[in-house]
């Protein structure tokens, strides 16, 4: 099924989002196209509901709908659209996704679903503010300066126009979208790919976790091996949403990422494990927050999961967490904020401070700090 059978008078498309026939396409018709779709999943039906009772202005809203993406020829008032901040959630989960749409996965998938998942992920639940680490990499060209090691000589990255927003110009926009450049690399390097199928992209590190959180680091949320997020099943996913039960590393089958089990189930516990923490409950994921979101929300957002390409880490287990695990142990006590990955464009980490003195650990061995996030 196209989009063509239902192009009529209405709203504007963008031109990178038309389907065969494409240009203007009423509200109307495109929930004519919806109410033709049959043997569509419990949430994609609640998603046409939902589509219905906000009567939101996207193209893609059933799973049967084809669109596509086309990288280049849209007009300068369709990039100009684009910037602003869409009011529909599913229009904007595509717009910020860091993984182009046309690089996810989509394949058994609503697309509606899955932009709605984007919205949730990169929009309203800042989930790369744990499990993309670092966050952001600075402007292309960047060249390392002698108060701030970090560069990006190479121009790696999402959007390398831009750079980090907490360090790097420009002051942001009221009503456009973020200018920033996020850890999240689709262009450069060799491409592989997992038994499944899922696509490896060398210096991509979106949502592969790392980041350090005291004793606890943050996990890698990608497909891992076997194409699910994290190697868990939808239902698997929505228990340790609903619960912070810690299921991905007590299975059986615990997740593999490049055919090795993820060394992360293997760090040690920390102090208090038992007494002050419960160690069989997640104790940085706010899981308590997602606990009270719909199922539509959960599977949404385990839906653009699912599609993403997998991901690595900058920081590994084996580099560690401060003062606790790995090469970082004597950098310091638990919880400051010092690393010790290597400093490259992909994953930049500051080895000097403001007055350009080498950043030394308190077992006298350099490291680094990363950067704001």
């Amino acid at each position: 099924m196209t989009l063509a059978p239902y192009v009529e008078i209405g709203e504007s498309v963008p031109a990178r989002y038309r389907a065969v026939g494409g240009g203007k396409i009423s509200l109307l018709h495109k929930l004519r196209a919806c109410d033709e779709h049959t043997g569509l999943e419990e949430e994609e039906q609640e998603m046409i509901r939902f589509c219905r009772q906000t009567a939101l202005p996207i193209v893609v809203l059933c799973a049967g709908l084809a669109f596509v993406v086309a990288p280049s020829g849209s007009s300068y008032a369709d990039d100009v659209k684009r910037d602003r901040i869409d009011p529909s959630p599913i229009q904007q989960g595509i717009e910020v996704s860091p993984i182009p749409f046309e690089k996810l996965n989509l394949k058994g998938k609503a697309p509606a679903v899955v932009a709605l998942g984007s919205y949730l992920v990169n929009a309203a639940a800042d989930c790369n503010g744990c499990h993309t680490f670092p966050h952001f990499l600075r402007p292309g060209g960047t060249v390392p300066g002698t108060t701030n090691t970090t560069g990006n000589v190479t121009g790696l990255g999402s959007n390398p126009s831009y750079g980090n927003p907490y360090l790097d110009p420009p002051q942001q926009p009221l009503d456009g979208q973020l200018k920033a450049n996020i850890n999240a690399d689709t262009t450069h390097g060799t491409v592989g790919y997992t038994m499944t199928g899922v696509p490896i992209y060398q210096f991509n590190h979106f949502l592969g976790g790392g980041r350090c959180f005291g004793f606890f680091m943050s996990r890698n949320i990608t497909p891992d091996d076997s194409g699910k997020p994290r190697g868990l099943t939808e239902a698997e996913f929505i228990q340790v949403m609903r619960q912070g039960t810690d299921i991905s590393c007590n299975k059986p089958n615990p997740p593999q990422y490049g055919g090795v089990v993820d060394p992360v189930c293997s760090t040690p516990e920390g102090l208090g494990a038992g007494t002050s923490f419960n160690p069989n409950v997640l104790q940085t994921m706010p899981w308590q927050t997602f606990h009270n979101m719909t199922d539509m929300h959960l599977k949404a957002i385990y839906a653009y999961l699912s599609a993403l390409p997998q991901s690595k880490a900058c920081n590994t287990v084996v580099n560690g967490c401060a003062g606790f695990f790995g090469n970082a142990k004597g950098a310091g006590e638990v919880g400051t904020n010092r690393y010790r990955y290597a400093n490259t464009d992909d994953c930049p980490n500051n080895l000097v401070n403001g007055a350009g003195k080498p950043n030394v650990g308190d077992d006298g061995s350099p490291d680094g700090v990363s950067p704001p996030q």
